[in-house]
């Protein structure tokens, strides 16, 4: 689920910040010198770069990546008759995960599009099978119209349920298994083609992907091969990422560059095999970006991959400061499978190799770059300049309350146009010292009403997500996409491409993966300013 991008939340956190301010003012002279005059001045945006993150494959998406719709079913519930919600004990699998055997009146439940929205195609479904048993659909969305063995035809009506699939039967000879349920005029078409025409013409515009959250990068406990997620799995939504062979696969659909976020305790042994794999399948006329993890820097307890660095830099005694030790662990450890790939692939030629920090602690910038002189062994430094005006600082309630939309829109307009001075002051050193590219491994707006009281926080996720449909958060949008690239910011890839929006925060582009474009500001945005670089190079 998405999360809160602010690190200082708590008095300990702040203590830590104004530590780091410190020891930055004393040991790191340099780093603010003035920036250059090639930086300050105004560039022109000769070739506008936008990626797009890929929103969380679960069952409660909104958007179709793949034309079979399984792949997106939650993993199995077990029910009993007269026992309570996924209540039903034990179910036996196979090897695969498939329902083996049931015992008498236990049955095996899942659910596909229960976004709570109603966001998914309508019209006649395929459900096919092998094995023996009985399938029915639970709730109202879908109704079967035929059915042979292996085959039935559902009328499907989209509701905010979702559609329940129920195995009460199976043979334990001949068990129900290999499940697939065919979108709408795509029956003859899924073998050959995977994913969805609409979800493919939406990321058209967008020639980098990021698969952090396909990846399920944030505590992934991924460590050995494998444990890798798989294309024979039940479902590629059980929590463990998408098989690398969808990414890969969808990569060479879209001609798109792959941005790969390695999990935080993968062996050298995966990293082999996962380079292996993308230089053996990825159309070699494509970059693969490859980065430790995600937010390693990021001290919130949904990012076990900072507990982990903070524990292994303390063990190896790379610094006292238990902060400084995780910043220093995930520095060299990016640089250790760097060179893995590197290996892999026998040159540097299609990598980019990406070392990541927090954008509003720039400190953090010069532990990850300069330890054991890392930068040398990177393409790019990546960073996440979100804005949102600072309206979503739980500090700023009472004065949010008071204020009107149009002050609101100013606070967040005024922020923007401080992120070209601040870039030029403390990054313009990443490319003019350390040669490296800046870039933006997230972006976008940033108005998420989670941390507010329950007395609050529904009038504030209408008025922030009010905010996100108005047609002027295009304006806001495209301002803030060229103070980045006239500020010497290179790639920015937006976070994420279809979502809903909740509490948690409006990060889609697209609420839907058939929202009407016209609805839809953002995404508007982001296409219009790819669509400047196009014109401009032709």
């Amino acid at each position: 689920m998405p999360r809160r991008r602010n690190p200082f939340r708590n008095l300990r956190e702040w203590f830590l910040v104004l530590l780091f301010i410190a020891m930055f003012a004393l040991c790191v002279v340099g780093f603010n010198q003035p920036p250059s005059p090639t930086i300050q001045a105004t560039q022109t945006v000769s070739n506008p770069q936008l990626g797009m993150n890929l929103g969380e494959v679960v069952s409660y998406t909104s958007q179709w990546p793949f034309v079979d719709a399984f792949k997106l079913s939650r993993p199995w519930f077990s029910g009993r008759e007269g026992a309570g919600f996924d209540q039903g004990g034990p179910l036996k699998l196979t090897p695969e995960g498939w329902i083996a055997a049931l015992e008498p009146k236990q049955f095996a439940e899942t659910v596909i599009f229960d976004n709570g929205k109603g966001h998914y195609p309508a019209g006649k479904y395929t459900l096919l099978y092998d094995g023996e048993g009985e399938i029915s659909f639970n709730y109202g969305s879908a109704t079967i119209a035929s059915q042979q063995s292996g085959r039935m035809v559902l009328d499907v009506t989209p509701m905010k349920t979702g559609i329940w699939l129920k195995i009460s039967r199976t043979n334990p000879q001949n068990p129900i298994r290999n499940i697939r349920l065919i979108l709408p005029g795509f029956e003859y078409a899924y073998q050959q083609r995977f994913f969805h025409p609409l979800f493919l013409e939406r990321l058209q515009p967008f020639k980098t992907l990021r698969f952090m959250d396909w990846m399920e990068t944030n505590g992934s406990d991924i460590q050995e091969w494998r444990d890798r997620p798989q294309v024979s799995d039940v479902t590629q939504a059980a929590g463990n990422g998408v098989a690398l062979e969808y990414m890969i696969d969808l990569a060479n659909t879209l001609q798109a560059n792959p941005w790969f976020t390695l999990p935080h305790q993968a062996s050298d042994d995966y990293v082999r095999q996962f380079a292996t794999m993308v230089r053996d399948r990825l159309d070699p006329r494509l970059k693969v970006y490859v980065e430790y993890s995600n937010e390693v820097w990021n001290s919130a307890p949904d990012f076990n991959q900072y507990q982990y660095a903070q524990s292994k830099g303390l063990e190896l005694k790379l610094a006292e400061d238990p902060y400084q030790a995780s910043l220093r662990f995930y520095s060299q450890r990016s640089v250790e499978i760097f060179k893995l790939w590197e290996s892999v692939f026998g040159s540097r030629d299609r990598l980019v190799r990406v070392l990541a920090s927090q954008y509003v602690n720039p400190w953090t910038a010069e532990q990850v770059l300069t330890w054991k002189d890392a930068y040398q062994s990177a393409d790019a430094y990546a960073i996440a300049p979100y804005f949102s005006g600072e309206w979503d600082y739980l500090e700023n309630l009472p004065r949010l309350l008071k204020s009107s939309e149009a002050e609101i829109w100013q606070q967040m307009e005024a922020e923007i146009k401080s992120y070209g001075p601040f870039l030029r002051e403390h990054y313009s050193r990443i490319r003019d010292e350390f040669g490296l590219e800046l870039i933006a491994y997230e972006g976008g707006q940033h108005l998420t009403s989670a941390a507010f009281s329950e007395e609050h926080e529904q009038k504030i996720t209408q008025l922030f997500t009010s905010l996100n449909r108005h047609p002027r958060m295009a304006t806001l949008y495209k301002q803030y996409l060229q103070q980045w690239q006239e500020s010497g910011g290179g790639l920015l890839c937006h976070f994420v491409d279809v979502s809903p929006y909740t509490r948690f925060g409006s990060w889609g582009a697209l609420e839907y993966q058939n929202q009407p474009l016209e609805t839809a500001p953002k995404y508007q945005a982001l296409v219009d300013f790819t669509a400047q670089g196009s014109a401009q190079q032709r």
